[in-house]
């Protein structure tokens, strides 16, 4: 892969901004010599605190990830060495805070990934919980899950290890995007939208589009004599990241 380009943001959705909520979503990109990643992370909503988890997930996935691909594992084969050892990481996290250890998981370390890799002309998307990618226009939901209750990475800390999704593809050239399930919930036509090459031809144009959909419009119908508000289509947080590759 001779060029690859990522670009990545997140944003607070229109519900959390009205309740002046922090964001619980996270994005991290990586680019090295022909290889790259990303991953975006949504922390649980009933964790106290868990866009810590989020953001540091983030980042503890992605450079897991960057260290492999360096290395030179394929794409396919690096997501149980950078499951455990994130997992790890966040293990003697846990071990260091206060108070009851499992309490201190579930209220911080609860979040989804989506990450993808590409290097060598090969492309995978490990996710663990909800949300959605796409290679190309074949777009994948994750979940919904019962209760919504999606499966958490942390969890393998509480002896509950949670199935994950892999799937892996051959490319030579080509594009992948990884999603939270708020931004999911835009729909197929509407991410493919954000993608476009526009938009990520700046380095801030994906969040400034996201940052758009998450605030609602009005207007004023002078004939009537009111506001007409309309409802931004970003209710939840919403994080996306994309990478693109070619020869």
């Amino acid at each position: 892969m001779n060029t690859i380009s990522a670009r990545g943001a997140a944003v607070s959705g229109a519900r959390h901004l009205r309740m002046a909520r922090n964001g619980q979503d996270a994005v991290a990109t990586w680019i090295g010599d022909g290889a790259g990643a990303i991953v975006v992370c949504d922390g649980c909503s009933s964790g106290h605190s868990s866009e810590v988890g989020a953001r540091l997930g983030a980042q503890l996935v992605i450079a897991a990830v960057a260290a492999r691909l360096r290395a030179g594992e394929p794409p396919g084969a690096l997501w149980a060495g950078v499951r455990a050892q994130v997992a790890a990481v966040l293990g003697r996290l846990a071990e260091a805070m206060p108070g009851d250890r499992a309490a201190a998981i579930r209220e911080h370390f609860l979040f989804t990934i989506v990450a993808a890799a590409a290097a060598g002309g090969e492309a995978s998307v490990w996710a663990i919980g909800d949300g959605a990618y796409a290679f190309g226009d074949r777009m994948r939901e994750l979940g919904p899950f019962t209760d919504n209750q999606p499966p958490y990475l942390a969890y393998d800390l509480l002896g509950m290890p949670q199935p994950a999704r892999l799937e892996t593809i051959a490319a030579r050239a080509g594009s992948v995007m990884v999603a939270t399930d708020g931004a999911a919930e835009l729909g197929l036509p509407e991410l493919a939208g954000l993608v476009d090459e526009a938009t990520l031809a700046h380095a801030d144009g994906l969040r400034r589009r996201l940052t758009v959909l998450a605030r609602g419009g009005e207007r004023v119908d002078w004939e009537a004599r009111r506001i007409v508000r309309t409802p931004a289509a970003l209710q939840d947080d919403g994080a996306i990241a994309v990478l693109r590759w070619q020869p």
